[in-house]
C-alpha cells in the first residue's frame, strides 16, 4: 500500500499543476452554483431551497467530472503515450497502479465536494445533510459504480482526444438530462424517461434524498441500481482495459 500511496500523491501533484483541471474540477462547479444560484436563489422549490437541491446534484455531476476527466481521460492520455506500457515492466503490480489512481481521483473528489458544501453554506445557509451517515455511504457508493464506469467506457477509445471526446458527451447528457441542472418536471415526458437510463439520475436522487429527507435504506432502488452499474463496469473494464495502443 506504501507504493500505492506514493504514486497517488505523484498523481495528484501533477492534477494540481494542470490549471485547466483545477478549473474544471474546483472552479467551475461554484461558478455554475453561483450562476443559478443568481436566479433562482431566493426561490423555494416544492420543498425545498435552491441549495438543498442544487449543491448535492453538483456533488454528484463532480464526480462524473472526476471520474471521466481525472481519472479515465487521464489513464487513456497515458495508454497514447506509453506510460501505462512503462508502468507494467516495472514490479509495481497492475492493481496498484488502478488503485493508486483511483486513491488520487477520490481525494480529489473529496477536495471538491468540501469546497462546495462550504460555499453553499456561506453563500445559501445551505444546512449539513440530515443524515450525513448515509449522505457519506452514498457518495462511496456512487464511487464506486463511476469510477470504473469510466473505465470502461474510455478504455474503449483508441486516443486521448476520442476519450476526451466521449467524455464530454456522456458528461453533456447526464448534466442536462438527470435532473442536476434543470428540474425533470419542466422537460417533456420522453426525456423524463430517458433521463432513467442514466447512472447520474440515481446519484442525484441519492445524493439529495439522504441530505435532505431521509437515510440510504430508504432509497434500495438506487443503491440497487447504482451497486449494479459498478459490478457490470468493473467486469468490462477488466475485460477491455489495454495498458497499450497496440
Amino acid at each position: 500500500m506504501n507504493a500505492v500511496i506514493k504514486l497517488a500523491r505523484l498523481e495528484t501533484k501533477m492534477f494540481f499543476r494542470d490549471r485547466l483541471s483545477v478549473f474544471w474540477t474546483f472552479l467551475f462547479p461554484v461558478v455554475m452554483i453561483w450562476l443559478f444560484g443568481s436566479m433562482f436563489g431566493d426561490t423555494a422549490m416544492g420543498n425545498f431551497s435552491f441549495a438543498e437541491l442544487f449543491v448535492p446534484s453538483w456533488i454528484g455531476v463532480n464526480i462524473v467530472t472526476t471520474s471521466f476527466f481525472t481519472l479515465g481521460t487521464v489513464l487513456a492520455g497515458y495508454r497514447e503515450t506509453g506510460v501505462l506500457r512503462r508502468y507494467k515492466s516495472t514490479p509495481l503490480a497492475s492493481w496498484k497502479i488502478l488503485a493508486a489512481h483511483t486513491l488520487q481521483g477520490t481525494v480529489i473528489f473529496g477536495i471538491s465536494a468540501v469546497l462546495l458544501m462550504v460555499f453553499g453554506m456561506l453563500m445559501y445557509d445551505l444546512h449539513l445533510p440530515v443524515y450525513i451517515g448515509s449522505t457519506l455511504l452514498a457518495l462511496l457508493i456512487s464511487i464506486l459504480a463511476f469510477f470504473p464506469f469510466a473505465l470502461f467506457i474510455t478504455s474503449l477509445a483508441k486516443n486521448t482526444q476520442a476519450a476526451a471526446a466521449i467524455s464530454s458527451l456522456f458528461l453533456n447528457l447526464m448534466l442536462f438530462l438527470s435532473g442536476a441542472t434543470f428540474p425533470l418536471e419542466f422537460m417533456p415526458t420522453v426525456l423524463q424517461y430517458a433521463s432513467k437510463i442514466l447512472p447520474l439520475y440515481y446519484v442525484i436522487e441519492l445524493l439529495r434524498g439522504t441530505w435532505n429527507e431521509g437515510p440510504i435504506t430508504d432509497y434500495g432502488l438506487e443503491v440497487m441500481i447504482l451497486l449494479s452499474i459498478g459490478v457490470v463496469s468493473v467486469f468490462l473494464a477488466s475485460r477491455f482495459f489495454r495498458w497499450s495502443d497496440k
